[in-house]
């Protein structure tokens, strides 16, 4: 039994005997990080390899200072914050690694010290943290799951704690897709499923198809950047990916996961008929889950099958008979997430100000986020929100190729 097996049987916890240290890279305490993959669930966002991967490819072109934060109780790490400093106008935010990229963000915490931990332990560590991290505004701490895997996720439960602007919706899995199906208006996919067979018949059906080498992930991959830098331009939405060191963290995920890292850690599917590949979906295992980094679909007359759509039915399916237990595809309220994903897993946002700075700026992001969540919860505003994004976006390509 290692260290960190007998800690997790121990209950006499105390604040005065836990220390806090920061540093720039994860390989520092690379050790420590797989011990608590091991001993606690997370989420693909919070492995070692996904973060390290971040870290060398994105945080330097993004201008963000990696700062992984180690809580030792005596001399044993019992949680690790993966976190990274950027200024943002005149203040300097802390911030979860991975930025929107990272669709599930959390602390990796030994179980038995998650339960120890209340919302005032937690507020008076968060002090601690923002001490030792040195020189921060504000401590931003989004996209938090409530619970995970059963449990009550400590840092979700902060006072200061709020409904972050949106939800992961996630379905449970099982070895029968059949039952699976059936639990999600399987009659009506399973129809749909047959009136696409059947349309795809005459060019010869469809497959899907799961990238086996390095060269066809990143052949995939690059496929999937043209398919959806061409939606954020019909969208009116800016490209994501085109971000400086995305693309790259993403090419470094499927080299890292072919130079005997962990297989689960990028895994590309390609839908493919009629000569070309019609949608791609890009995603991460573990604990159990598959969660989907992105998707794609092509912008032809073939969007009126709803590729998309056939894709999560196959990898749904695939997904069961690889006894993986449950799925999620990220953030967002899109119709084909809504259609299988019933499970709203609730997220958190919390803004922890350090500086006065610190606080007429959380201020302003609270607000702000209070009135994109009236936008988004009220269908008509959210609506017309997205259809004059598309209308600013039609504009700005216009005057663009005017130029």
């Amino acid at each position: 039994m290692d260290g960190l097996d007998i800690l997790s049987s121990q209950r006499d916890f105390s604040l005065a005997r836990l220390t806090v240290s920061v540093t720039p890279s994860a390989r520092a305490i690379e050790s420590d990080w797989r011990a608590l993959e091991r001993l606690s669930p997370l989420s693909v966002y919070q492995s070692f390899d996904w973060i390290d991967c971040w870290i060398d490819a994105a945080t330097g072109p993004q201008r963000i200072r990696p700062a992984i934060v180690s809580l030792r109780h005596d001399d044993r790490v019992v949680a690790i914050l993966p976190l990274g400093v950027e200024r943002v106008g005149p203040v300097r935010i802390a911030r979860f690694l991975g930025g929107e990229h990272a669709n599930i963000r959390m602390g990796l915490l030994d179980p038995a010290f998650a339960a120890f931990l209340t919302p005032e332990t937690t507020a008076e560590i968060l002090r601690c943290v923002a001490e030792a991290l040195g020189g921060v505004d504000l401590l931003d701490l989004d996209a938090q799951p409530v619970r995970w895997a059963g449990a009550v996720n400590p840092l979700a439960a902060h006072p200061e704690a709020r409904p972050a602007k949106c939800d992961v919706g996630m379905m449970q899995l099982g070895p029968d897709f059949a039952a699976v199906l059936a639990a999600h208006r399987g009659a009506k996919k399973a129809k749909k499923r047959r009136w696409q067979a059947n349309t795809l018949a005459p060019v010869g059906g469809s497959v899907l198809r799961r990238a086996a080498s390095r060269d066809e992930a990143l052949a995939i991959l690059e496929t999937y950047f043209e398919q959806k830098a061409a939606w954020f331009r019909e969208q009116g939405i800016t490209d994501s990916f085109a971000e400086p060191g995305v693309a790259d963290f993403f090419r470094a995920l499927v080299e890292r996961r072919w130079d005997g890292g962990e297989t689960s850690l990028i895994e590309l599917d390609a839908l493919e008929f009629d000569g070309g590949i019609r949608a791609i979906l890009g995603s991460g295992t573990a604990s159990g889950r598959l969660s989907g980094y992105f998707m794609s679909v092509s912008n032809d007359d073939w969007r009126r099958v709803s590729p998309g759509e056939l894709m999560l039915y196959e990898v749904i399916s695939a997904s069961c008979a690889r006894g993986l237990t449950s799925l999620d595809l990220g953030r967002g309220d899109e119709r084909y997430k809504a259609s299988w994903l019933e499970e709203i897993e609730r997220h958190v946002r919390v803004i922890v100000p350090v500086t006065l700075a610190g606080h007429a700026v959380s201020g302003l992001m609270r607000a702000t986020d209070r009135i994109e969540s009236t936008i988004r919860d009220n269908p008509k505003l959210w609506q017309l929100a997205k259809k004059i994004r598309r209308w600013r976006g039609h504009a700005d390509q216009s005057a663009r190729e005017a130029d």
